[in-house]
């Protein structure tokens, strides 16, 4: 293979020597001395020094004199041959291996390909544009084009999804932000009023004492002035000493009312435990959680005015929503079922200002270990600390409380039998807040959704607005048949996603299940509980107090079937049953019991 960059043929003598092309180009013969493989060029030792001085070829490979090929690859000898063998530079491919599907030369084919069958690609190409595997690669490239055109569409969107998704949800989370800013100043506006309302009552009543005890002491000056001036005068002395000495009796008592009546409200600012878990907490306010989306469809996710679905600001939602913890079916609780109960303690229910023995219908538990009971006989509703065991504090309501439950902004609604329903603040001392009267001696009471589910003793359910005003209710069948007897508690259990009410007949001795369109889903019923009253929820079971039966109930929403326990432990006639799973313990109160009876819970 004598191939020259051009071969001179002039000097026969010099028919094996190469020479440098770019100075050939200038009609002038040196032998060349090294070859560049990206240019295919051969260099003189002068031009190879230019050439890898210059900034667009310095980066060149240049092969020495013992290297370098004897031809260039390209020349119309080497029969349109023009792509260098990556293994062996100076050699041109020629063959293709079939058995390994792979592009060689002469080189490759000697030393890695003999037992291969090796085919001659100036043969095997002459048809090859006509071959359907050129036209499948030509397929294969308009399609590769048209995916990236889609791909570079589909980053596009991205860019524009990405940006949207920040500023949207950046949006929900100030927004948010701005609600609890707002929450927490109505809420010091609240307590400041409450500091100012009981300042200025103790200010009016310590206002009102002074006139009296000075009324008081000039009286007594009067007295002391009359026996200074009798002191020669002994018969007038002794007159005027037995008049003073009834005079004395009376100011005494009129000393001893004022000392009774100089009572101020001593009170302090606590901090809501809530508040101090969520400022000690990492994921306060919210959180920001990855939901796995297919790749190709980010782009279309869908978008709403002030947001897109699919990635949530946890705690992002209605104010309504805030603070009210709705029992689940399944998620994850005690079972009841596999509980004993040994009793621990009596928490006395009476205080001083009581007229009657207690009547304790309700128990709800607040934030922390507090605890809300309704008493029903002293017209009063009722703080005890659990971590104390100890009646705290008590408010007097305008009526007979009966059941309560929990409203969003530390609230409370109370129904109060034949006076309506009181609401109550709960977030630090019991203030009485908005009331409004209902047609009927209402008794349960539930929260959903800036509504309240009422229960009224004489046979009816009804869903009220916040106002008061009837939403719907349900008191006889499509024949005129009454549905229930007496209906004197609820509650409300959440089912796969789905709420239902839950209510208790103490006449017919039957849970009613009814979802919230107030239609009978299903009716429980179970001998062994007589007079049910109480019905509160832990999971997917419901804790029920046999009134008639002197018995604790569980019915389980899964299965349906009820479970007795509580005789044994010597509970009579109970009002109310409340677990306490927190502290392990179950709280009953009995009818004719001034007192809360604690049971530990062992499993």
């Amino acid at each position: 293979m004598e191939v020259p960059g051009k071969k001179l043929q002039a000097r026969p003598s010099a028919a094996d020597t190469t020479y440098c092309q770019p100075c050939e180009q200038d009609d002038e013969i040196l032998p060349a001395e090294a070859f560049c493989t990206v240019c295919k060029e051969f260099f003189c030792s002068k031009c190879a020094s230019l050439h890898r001085k210059q900034k667009i070829s310095r980066s060149h490979n240049l092969l020495d004199k013992s290297n370098m090929p004897t031809y260039i690859v390209g020349h119309e000898d080497n029969h349109g041959y023009t792509e260098p063998c990556k293994t062996h530079p100076e050699e041109s491919i020629k063959y293709f291996c079939s058995a390994h599907q792979t592009l060689i030369c002469g080189h490759c084919a000697v030393q890695n390909h003999r037992s291969c069958h090796a085919d001659v690609i100036s043969d095997i190409s002459k048809a090859f544009k006509d071959d359907q595997e050129y036209g499948d690669v030509i397929k294969t490239i308009a399609r590769l084009f048209e995916d990236i055109d889609l791909c570079a569409s589909d980053v596009k969107k991205n860019v524009d999804v990405v940006a949207k998704l920040g500023k949207n949800e950046v949006y929900k989370l100030r927004r948010y932000r701005e609600e609890v800013n707002k929450y927490f100043e109505v809420r010091e506006q609240e307590l400041l009023k409450l500091i100012e309302k009981t300042k200025h009552m103790d200010e009016e009543l310590l206002e009102s004492l002074k006139p009296k005890y000075t009324n008081l002491k000039s009286k007594l000056e009067e007295i002391n002035v009359k026996l200074s001036a009798e002191e020669n005068n002994i018969i007038q002395l002794f007159i005027e000493t037995k008049k003073a000495k009834k005079l004395l009796g009376g100011l005494q008592n009129d000393l001893a009312d004022i000392k009774k009546d100089n009572v101020i409200h001593h009170y302090e600012f606590r901090k809501d435990p809530t508040t101090e878990r969520l400022i000690a907490s990492d994921t306060g306010l919210g959180t920001l959680e990855n939901i796995v989306t297919e790749p190709h469809k980010i782009a279309s996710a869908s978008e709403s005015d002030h947001g897109i679905k699919g990635l949530t600001v946890q705690g992002d939602g209605t104010r309504e929503n805030l603070g009210i913890s709705r029992p689940t079916v399944g998620q994850a609780t005690v079972d009841l079922t596999i509980l004993r109960f040994t009793s621990a303690m009596v928490i006395p229910m009476t205080s001083p200002t009581d007229n009657k023995d207690c009547h304790l219908s309700s128990m709800l538990n607040l934030t922390g270990s507090r605890l809300l009971i309704a008493d029903s006989n002293n017209n009063k509703v009722k703080v005890v600390d659990m971590q104390t065991n100890s009646l705290v504090s008590q408010i007097s309501v305008p009526g007979q409380p009966w059941d309560i439950c929990l409203l969003p902004r530390d609230r409370v609604a109370v129904t109060m039998t034949l006076s309506g329903v009181q609401f109550l603040a709960t977030g630090g001392q019991l203030a009485i807040g908005d009331h409004f009267e209902v047609d009927g001696d209402c008794r349960g009471i539930a929260y959903h959704k800036e509504r309240l589910i009422v229960s009224f003793k004489y046979g009816k359910v009804a869903v009220l607005n916040m106002n008061g005003h009837v939403i719907g209710q349900i008191e006889r069948d499509s024949n005129g048949k009454e549905l229930f007897q007496c209906p004197i508690y609820l509650t409300l259990v959440c089912e796969e996603s789905t709420d239902f009410i839950y209510i208790s007949d103490t006449s017919r001795d039957t849970i009613t299940k009814l979802d919230m369109n107030l239609n009978i889903i299903k009716t429980f019923q179970e001998p062994s509980l007589k007079g049910p009253r109480s019905i509160t929820a832990l999971g997917d079971q419901l804790l029920i107090s046999g009134y008639r039966s002197n018995n604790i109930m569980i019915l389980d929403l899964s299965t349906g079937q009820m479970t007795l326990t509580g005789k044994k432990e010597g509970i009579g006639k109970p009002l109310f049953a409340y677990c306490f799973p927190q502290q392990g313990k179950l709280l009953v109160t009995e009818v004719f019991n001034n007192s809360l009876k604690v049971f530990n819970t062992i499993a």
